[in-house]
């Protein structure tokens, strides 16, 4: 994530077991016994008990200039957990005694694994929202931009709406094509970034797609399709979840139009999006959430909002799970 840089308690998706390496990669890929789909074979899904297992925890200062101080996995524990029902919680820490300006406890994961594809599906109870907050959740590759960047959630304070933005380096040309099949509002269509331009090419999805909404409809899911010739996402709420994916077969073909996508007709998907590694995280004010805090109508300043501790009741995401397949 740059400057611009997936409910009740819900139904799981099906579980799966398989042998993974420290790659990511499938040591014993599925044959027809339960565990694939008519095109897609889990590789690997994060959940429950052991859903911190597989991912490193940030500790350095935020990149994105943000007023948080990210904690190691040994001490985050009231911020990093997995609760009764079974969700992965990540949160920003809502206790007093932070001055004006100062820095709240927060956590940034990243995956262990590296993906250059893969059909991913993560499963939410709860979305942060909140005065200067900015969670995201994003695939990412080496030596930004070069590598690529995906946000698949990202959005600030109480907005409503979700976005999904993509970055490439300073040698892929790819734009987004207004022309393709996506139902989003298209914000930006140069996806290249650098220095001085961090927008990227980026598509607004729908009221109720983040935020307070998102969790009163008692959340939902998130996918990217990641492949050679595509990188598309759909969204579907609680009440919507296709049955493909509550039993653990995706079938991409049959859920509809989605709400954006980038075609290798306007970009080398291939070269411009590798070796990606998942990121979650909850930053506050920084690049984004801070200099876009006075539209929103708040009260003083991003700096004055961080003293408050109850602007961060609402800074947490719950993951049910997060599976990545890959293509049989």
């Amino acid at each position: 994530m740059r400057s611009l840089l997936l409910v009740l308690i819900a139904l799981p998706l099906a579980s799966f077991a398989l042998v993974i390496n420290r790659n990511g990669e499938a040591e014993n890929p599925p044959n027809n016994n339960g565990t694939t789909s008519n095109q897609y074979w889990i590789q690997h899904k994060y959940e429950g008990d052991t859903f911190f297992d597989e991912w490193d925890f940030f500790s350095g200062p935020d990149p994105t200039h943000g007023n948080v101080a990210y904690q190691t996995r040994e001490n985050s524990g009231d911020l990093a957990y997995v609760d009764g029902d079974g969700g992965a919680v990540l949160r920003v820490d809502n206790k007093g005694g932070i001055p004006a300006g100062g820095q709240r406890r927060s956590v940034r994961i990243s995956s262990k694994a590296t993906y250059n594809s893969g059909l991913f599906i993560a499963e939410f109870s709860k979305l942060a929202y909140g005065p200067s907050v900015w969670p995201a959740i994003w695939a990412v590759g080496p030596s930004w931009p070069e590598g690529g960047e995906v946000d698949i959630i990202e959005y600030i304070n109480t907005d409503r709406s979700n976005q999904y933005t993509l970055h490439t380096g300073s040698q892929a040309i790819c734009r987004l094509d207004p022309g393709a099949n996506f139902s989003g509002n298209h914000l930006g269509t140069e996806c290249r970034s650098g220095a001085g331009n961090n927008a990227g090419c980026a598509v607004k999805d729908f009221d109720g797609s983040a935020g307070a909404p998102f969790n009163a409809g008692g959340g939902g899911v998130f996918i990217m399709l990641w492949d050679k010739t595509q990188i598309t996402f759909w969204r579907f709420a609680r009440a919507e979840i296709p049955q493909d994916i509550r039993d653990g077969y995706p079938n991409p073909d049959s859920w509809g139009t989605p709400i954006a996508r980038l075609t290798d007709q306007s970009c080398d998907i291939q070269n411009a999006f590798r070796d990606m590694q998942l990121v979650i995280n909850i930053t506050i004010c920084g690049d984004w959430a801070g200099s876009a805090y006075n539209n929103g109508g708040f009260p003083g300043t991003c700096a004055d909002a961080v003293a408050d501790s109850s602007n961060y009741d609402n800074a947490l995401i719950k993951i049910n799970s997060i599976c990545v397949y890959q293509k049989s």
